[in-house]
């Protein structure tokens, strides 16, 4: 019998890939540094708290261990009430999903936004019809994005058995090339979101894609044929 043809699998990140959060996040940051008593980054440093791990964008941007649970419990609070609800699904990204699942593609989302944030907002903004699963990181964000892509691989191999899969990741910072670079996945970059092309180029994007109207046939591109 001929082998069973690999099923086609797109990981997908949220922040600033599938959603405009940065909005949100930014107010729920500011929020965090007055708590915490330090003065908040620029406005533009602010905004690349949107995607890696908080815990990683805290320490990177001058929290001292210390004062570390405190800043991400402060932001966790703010989050949960008013940061989580301001965000929107950029434009085209529901067109480019539907296309690829029509396809036959997969679709599963691998996110540093914890799952009791991440859940309810796919399906506030209408994007969980969209998708087949969801990985989230655990409450305490204490895991890298190359774990949450793990468990998102490995709920994938539990998917499709023994027909194997091809997959690509799809996101918008550096976090997302290399957390799946640790699994052999290539990763296209999401210039619509908060990464930018130097900084997915350097860390080793396979491509990087202007418009979520990219999105379908580059991601085919990778996983079909």
């Amino acid at each position: 019998m001929p082998p069973h043809p690999s099923r086609p699998v797109a990981l997908l990140d949220l922040d600033g890939t599938l959603m405009d959060s940065a909005s949100g996040i930014v107010a729920s940051v500011r929020q965090a540094y007055a708590h915490v008593g330090l003065p908040a980054p620029a406005e533009a440093v602010m905004r690349s708290f949107a995607g890696p791990p908080i815990t990683w964008s805290f320490t990177t941007h001058g929290v001292p261990a210390e004062q570390l649970d405190a800043a991400v419990a402060a932001y966790g609070t703010h989050f949960s009430d008013v940061g989580v609800w301001d965000t929107r699904v950029f434009d085209g990204i529901p067109e480019a999903l539907v296309a690829l699942r029509e396809a036959g593609v997969l679709l599963v989302v691998a996110t540093a936004k914890p799952v009791r944030w991440a859940e309810p907002i796919c399906a506030e903004t209408g994007l969980t019809p969209l998708l087949d699963h969801l990985v989230g990181a655990p409450d305490d964000e204490s895991e890298t994005k190359g774990e949450i892509i793990g468990r998102a691989l490995t709920w994938v191999r539990g998917a499709v058995g023994e027909a194997g899969y091809r997959a690509v990741m799809l996101g918008d910072r550096e976090h997302d090339v290399h957390g799946a670079a640790e699994h052999g996945v290539p990763c296209l970059g999401a210039l619509w979101g908060y990464g930018g092309e130097d900084e997915l180029r350097t860390a080793g994007a396979a491509d990087v894609l202007t418009s979520p109207a990219d999105v379908p046939a580059a991601v085919l591109a990778r996983v079909t044929g």
